[in-house]
């Protein structure tokens, strides 16, 4: 997700984080984990994202 303000395009955005929940045949939920500034981070390893869904209770 571009953040427009920050004003470097895709380099200066943000990137979201969720998570897709099979509760039926039917039926999902998606659950936001986490937004994070590209500027930070930018790219999450596998054990940080594990760690978050693990945060979340899920």
């Amino acid at each position: 997700m571009a953040i427009s303000s920050k004003g470097k395009g895709k380099s200066g955005g943000a990137r979201v984080i969720t998570l897709t929940v099979l509760i039926s045949e039917t039926d999902t939920n998606i659950v936001l984990l986490t937004i994070y500034d590209k500027s930070e981070c930018e790219n999450l390893t596998d054990k940080e994202l594990a760690d978050i869904v693990k945060k979340s209770s899920l």
